[in-house]
């Protein structure tokens, strides 16, 4: 069970790690196709979207919880709250 709960984190983690990457890693992308002169920018704006990936996964895995963050995120509310029917009106 550990070993699934590890497992379940690590995505989680992963994904919560990823957004702030893929944040930098596509200016530092775009800086490198227009010119590849570039380079060392786009590796130091590369190298500033994994740390603040890092800070941000373990902000939220100390403050919240990882689990519990994603799937308040997640929920839907609005879903939820059970809809009743209209009633037809002349029905007795």
């Amino acid at each position: 069970m550990k070993l699934f709960l590890f497992f379940i984190n690590s995505i989680y983690w992963l994904w919560a790690f990823s957004v702030p990457v893929i944040v930098s890693g596509l200016p530092a992308w775009y800086l490198y196709e227009k010119a590849h002169k570039n380079l060392p920018y786009s590796i130091l704006l590369l190298i500033a979207g994994i740390v603040s990936g890092i800070i941000t996964a373990e902000a939220i895995r100390r403050k919240y919880g990882l689990v519990n963050f994603f799937s308040r995120v997640s929920a839907t509310p609005d879903l939820d709250e059970k809809k009743e029917a209209p009633e037809k009106a002349g029905t007795s």
